[in-house]
């Protein structure tokens, strides 16, 4: 339950249990920390479902040339294990040679949901139910991190949701706006949760006016591009450069539903991509005393194996994921799904788990 839902059913809530209290003490206490983070994970959701074959590509496999004899991609920056990137990722490359980029391949559910939504609560919760906490936020609990965890996309994410840790958004457009913490919590009368929430409210509006207050320009010499998700990635590094780093920033970027005329639409949104990442990489190099980063850039599911009749590619399984930045796995982290081996419904097998990959970002 989301702060706005409580503070609709204000009323309800206090039927609430003992371990809810319990919950909002500790998100209260949260709210309040202020400390030097020593780690720092990204998560950059691509939303709409990439097309991993597009984007890490076995172009010398019959199968894949086969199954795709108008959208299937020939010629790309050199891998390993006879893949290539797509051209548009070839910004890249240097971050690739330099052992600060990977690949997570075959990444999914056992016959995913092909629907948006659930695929979403799926990831996002690094559980096939779809259903619990969100899996950054309960890797923070687990590590016993303060937080704050920190949502830069538009929408927000529920991967960052449901901890004991304070979730905020702070979407770029809040650099310039004016946030008040006058709420009353006297308002709630004699309902003492709906008056925590007034509280925790507050404690979150301190909390971002804090963490913008400690905003440092960009370094020298970075430009991000201009757009949506350029704005987020300009915002994180100021964030990440801040002293004041959360433990935990999210992004997002639209645009991976690639059902018909996929060349180009699919080549637009990876070009933005790369632009966004360099940039992001190219800050780093240049922020001092900055802590260890990690991004992680995921998908709902990927696409099917086979084009349409429309040159684009539907709602699929396995896809991979990228990882980049401080310590990350060079350069695979399992196997590219046989492409002779399909399940019943005819999609990739996936062959990694999201939670077996979330695993793996945490721990490193």
């Amino acid at each position: 339950m989301n702060r706005r839902d409580f503070l609709q059913h204000g009323t309800e809530a206090l039927a609430a249990s003992l371990a809810l209290a319990a919950w909002l003490e500790a998100l209260h206490s949260s709210a309040r920390a202020a400390t030097r983070q020593e780690r720092v994970l990204v998560l950059l959701e691509l939303r709409g479902g990439n097309d991993g074959l597009n984007t890490v590509i076995p172009y010398r496999d019959p199968a894949y040339r086969q199954a795709r004899p108008t959208i299937a991609v020939a010629e790309g920056p050199p891998l390993e294990r006879g893949l290539i990137l797509h051209p548009a990722l070839a910004p890249l490359q240097p971050v690739w040679e330099a052992r600060r980029l990977a690949f997570a391949l075959g990444v999914g559910w056992p016959q995913p949901s092909r629907s948006h939504f659930k695929a979403t609560d799926q990831w996002a919760t690094g559980s096939p139910q779809g259903s619990g906490p969100g899996w950054l936020a309960a890797g923070l609990d687990r590590r016993g991190a303060a937080g704050p965890l920190v949502a830069l996309g538009p929408s927000g994410s529920t991967a960052v949701e449901g901890g004991q840790a304070l979730a905020l958004q702070m979407a770029p457009a809040l650099l310039t706006g004016g946030l008040s913490t006058r709420l009353n919590p006297a308002q709630a009368g004699r309902h003492a949760l709906l008056r925590r929430m007034l509280e925790l409210e507050a404690d979150g509006r301190r909390e971002l006016i804090r963490l913008r207050k400690a905003l440092r320009p960009l370094p020298d010499g970075v430009a991000v591009p201009r757009g949506e998700l350029g704005q987020q990635v300009a915002l994180a590094l100021r964030l990440i450069g801040s002293g004041a780093a959360p433990a935990v920033i999210q992004m997002a970027q639209g645009g991976y539903d690639t059902h018909a005329n996929q060349e180009q639409r699919h080549r637009r949104v990876l070009t933005e991509l790369a632009g966004a990442l360099t940039s992001f990489e190219r800050g780093l190099r240049r922020l001092p005393g900055r802590p260890r980063v990690t991004l992680l850039a995921t998908s709902e599911f990927g696409r099917r194996l086979g084009e349409n009749a429309s040159q684009g590619t539907d709602h699929g399984s396995a896809s991979v994921a990228l990882l980049m930045g401080d310590g990350v796995p060079h350069p695979f982290l399992g196997d590219y799904p046989a492409l002779n081996r399909l399940d019943e419904r005819g999609d990739l097998v996936a062959g990694l788990t999201p939670a077996a990959l979330y695993q793996q970002v945490l721990t490193r």
